[in-house]
């Protein structure tokens, strides 16, 4: 096979990829603490002409950059200003997210929407009482006492941090949490979403365009292909 079928067919699977990423990034603008998704293509020519199934070797990375900041009124809802993020356990282990979508459950336990408990200090928080505050270094106040602080917790590689669905990450690998420092927290607003829309778009229609333009060449060179086969029959 010619190494530039294999790069157009090696093409048409990596903007298959970077076409499902972006659609899922764009899906996602308007969850609080979407992190969005980066689709990273290296060795394109090497691997072309290897043995390697096409597909295998694309990957992509997780964008931590701040999202923008919503108020929302909500005192259980908090927003983290900086680094780090919030401890949630869940079944499958401890957690970390971005997203501040918090709420109390029947036992006055403060949960994340999935309703999995935030993690403080010391474990899970409990917030019975009549009037909940939130300093901005994430110490808890019920009716004017300190209940907790919240685990504000960050890491030294947070490429180690992958995706658990629900805009919730676990720690891949032997890594050791950080405490956060000069972190706000803001009670009553949420993280956005860190996807801009326009640039998404703009990603979206050059992945559409690149996986065009590879597509006709594979028709191109299939057709170059059966007419020299043609040719050869009949000598």
């Amino acid at each position: 096979m010619h190494i530039s079928h294999n790069l157009a067919v090696n093409g048409l699977f990596r903007q298959e990829r970077r076409h499902d990423l972006i659609a899922n990034n764009l899906t996602n603008a308007q969850t609080a603490g979407f992190k969005k998704d980066i689709p990273v293509f290296q060795k394109i020519f090497s691997e072309a002409s290897s043995s390697n199934p096409p597909g295998e070797f694309e990957s992509s990375v997780t964008s931590f950059q701040q999202g923008e900041l919503q108020n929302t009124q909500n005192p259980f809802d908090l927003a983290i200003d900086g680094e780090g993020f919030f401890k949630v356990k869940t079944p499958q282990g401890i957690r970390y997210t971005r997203s501040g979508r918090f709420r109390l459950n029947r036992e006055g336990t403060l949960t994340q929407d999935s309703g999995y408990p935030v993690w403080g200090r010391t474990g899970e928080i409990n917030l019975r009482g009549n009037q909940f505050s939130v300093d901005k270094d994430g110490t808890l106040y019920v009716d004017g006492a300190i209940r907790d602080k919240l685990a504000l917790v960050t890491f030294a590689d947070l490429g180690a941090l992958k995706k658990a669905g629900h805009s919730l990450f676990y720690l891949e690998g032997e890594q050791e949490e950080k405490e956060v420092a000069q972190t706000q927290v803001h009670q009553g607003a949420l993280e956005m979403s860190n996807v801009n829309l326009m640039e998404e778009m703009i990603r979206m229609l050059d992945a559409l365009r690149t996986f065009e333009a590879c597509h006709k060449i594979v028709q191109v060179q299939d057709e170059m292909d059966a007419k020299a086969v043609n040719e050869m029959a009949k000598v």
